[in-house]
């Protein structure tokens, strides 16, 4: 009988824990929650502060110049705004394909002349201060293993040199 005794008491503290964690996770959700409510609440202040400023420039642009010329002034931000979008639309399409020729080609150069390359599944691509035996040790397989998947690759790895791993 004690034995149940004691196994009833030592299996009660399961609930007794899981209940003190779900009140700690419910208290650090809220203080995120309210963090959150504080930022949301900064940036529609702030917008309304933006609106704000932007129909006090308008009133004073207006008040400057007649409607014919404001008008021709939004006409044209319009415009160029259009032609901004435009030229950024573009501009991505044409790094699009030039990212997706250099993955074709297996890699690329950065702006400093160290090689970039992507990894692909079963690939490990050499960073500064890998050694054979710490990417062996990192991949989780033997030196001698990845020396036979890579025939050719001495002591000295190149960055940027992709290595098959798998």
């Amino acid at each position: 009988m004690e034995s149940d005794t004691i196994e009833s008491s030592s299996e009660s503290k399961f609930p007794l824990i899981a209940g003190i964690v779900g009140v700690a996770l419910g208290a650090i959700a809220l203080i995120l929650a309210v963090k959150a409510k504080n930022a949301a609440d900064s940036a529609a202040a702030a917008s309304l502060a933006a609106g704000q400023a932007a129909e006090e420039a308008k009133a004073l642009v207006a008040s400057k110049a007649d409607g014919a010329t404001v008008q021709g002034i939004v006409a044209d931000y319009t415009d160029f705004k259009a032609k901004v979008e435009k030229g950024f639309q573009d501009v991505t399409a044409a790094y699009t394909k030039v990212q997706q020729a250099v993955e074709a080609r297996g890699g690329s150069r950065s702006s400093n002349g160290g090689a970039t390359a992507v990894a692909g599944p079963g690939e490990y691509i050499v960073v500064k201060g890998d050694t054979l035996s710490g990417i062996a040790r990192k991949q989780g397989i033997s030196l001698k293993a990845l020396q036979d998947l890579n025939p050719g690759v001495g002591s000295s790895l190149r960055i940027g040199q992709k290595l098959k791993v798998k």
